[in-house]
């Protein structure tokens, strides 16, 4: 792990997309960041689909990218099974080095690693499967050891091919059931107790590693959760969140096979992300993006935990989306407890300067001056090509309210 000087220049960043950042010279997008505080931009090279409404484009509003595509030129004989597919359009694959060249600015590289729908129906052998043995396509198994192989090969392509400041990594471990495929659909209520039972894996590595490394009935535990999941499926009930969360934690006490799985599930995305750092060039932190869920404490829906993830990663990349600053602060204030705060360097905050949170951008200025004076001195907003201007805007104001 890299130990991190206290002169160390802070962390200022925006996310953006290849998509988005073609549209502009280096140069100017430097210019444009640097009036707003920012001297960095974290930059996707490997995303997944989605459809995107563009306030900064200047060649259309509406904008799909390719499904599961990475955004830089990979040398793939460094790769053993899986390989990553290359965007069609090299000016896309090369925005990232010319930034790095002429923008001035400090390039991050942002990686998604297992949400890839492309790549799970190529290799659909390595994706999730659930207690019926249905296999989820937009999602990679974190324990299936061709999966491990391909994000270690993933991110170290990558730092050899880019002169990155750091690597920033998402999804290193088990997606939620919610959020992961095109046009969602169910005529129920969900709630988070059907979902975490839902976005279980039973993959063959999973039911043999589990059994292997904590002793753990897996295929019993299979066939609980499909009745636990068919009787719901049967009755007249609907859940309100509040007693979805009652039954989660009471489903934990009872089936300690349950809880010891969601505890394997840790342990085994823990020991994914030390080996991404012991593998990475040492020079080029690792910041990790422990989780989707909101508040971040949730964050062992995906098997990640906090504590354990910042002792084995550079970074923890934290993005603390709430409505409102009072919320993003408690959030961080929370985060804080579980690393120590004496970790507080090793945290940084995403934020969101516009809808649909912080008041609609209102109180972008009060959560950056309450995160950092918790400790948190790092800070990147998202997203360069999805914020209007005047949203944008905020973030000057914001950083001006904190000391460099």
């Amino acid at each position: 792990m890299i130990d991190i000087p206290p002169s160390q220049q802070f962390y200022r960043a925006v996310y953006a997309y290849p998509w988005d950042l073609v549209q502009e010279e280096p140069s100017r997008v430097g210019e444009i960041l640097s009036e707003q505080g920012i001297s960095a931009v974290t930059i996707a090279l490997s995303y997944h689909a989605g459809k995107f409404i563009s306030p900064r484009s200047k060649v259309g509003r509406i904008y799909f990218p390719e499904d599961g595509a990475v955004y830089f030129n990979p040398t793939l004989s460094r790769y053993s099974k899986i390989k990553p597919y290359l965007h069609p359009e090299p000016r896309y694959r090369e925005v990232a080095i010319r930034l790095s060249e002429a923008s001035g600015l400090a390039v991050s590289g942002w990686v998604v690693l297992f949400h890839n729908t492309r790549l799970g129906s190529t290799y659909p052998d390595t994706t999730v499967r659930n207690a019926w043995g249905d296999r989820y396509v937009y999602s990679l198994c974190p324990v299936n050891p061709l999966v491990a192989d391909f994000a270690e090969e993933l991110v170290n392509d990558i730092a050899a091919t880019i002169p990155l400041k750091s690597m920033v990594v998402e999804t290193p471990g088990f997606l939620p059931y919610p959020h992961g495929y095109h046009h969602e659909f169910a005529q129920m209520q969900t709630q988070r107790w059907i979902e975490l039972l839902l976005g279980l894996c039973f993959c063959d590595h999973c039911l043999h590693e589990s059994r292997r490394d904590a002793g753990i009935d897996s295929h019993g535990l299979r066939v609980r959760v499909a009745k636990m999941v068919d009787d719901y499926l049967e009755s007249p009930c609907e859940v309100p969140p509040d007693m979805a969360f009652g039954w989660i934690i009471a489903d934990m006490l009872h089936d300690l096979e349950l809880a010891a799985f969601l505890r394997w599930r840790v342990q085994r995305v823990s020991a994914l992300v030390k080996r991404l750092r012991a593998t990475m060039a040492p020079d080029i932190p690792l910041a990790v993006i422990p989780t989707v869920q909101r508040p971040t404490s949730q964050a062992w829906l995906e098997g990640s935990s906090l504590k354990e993830l910042v002792n084995v990663a550079d970074f923890l990349e934290i993005p603390f989306y709430e409505p409102t600053a009072s919320r993003a602060i408690a959030d961080a204030w929370d985060s804080l407890r579980r690393v120590g705060s004496s970790r507080a360097a090793r945290i940084r905050a995403i934020l969101r300067p516009g809808p649909p949170d912080l008041s609609s951008g209102s109180e972008t200025e009060a959560a950056v001056k309450g995160l950092a004076e918790l400790g948190i001195r790092d800070f990147a907003f998202y997203n360069w090509g999805l914020l209007r201007r005047h949203d944008f805007a905020r973030i000057g104001e914001a950083l001006k309210g904190i000391a460099c």
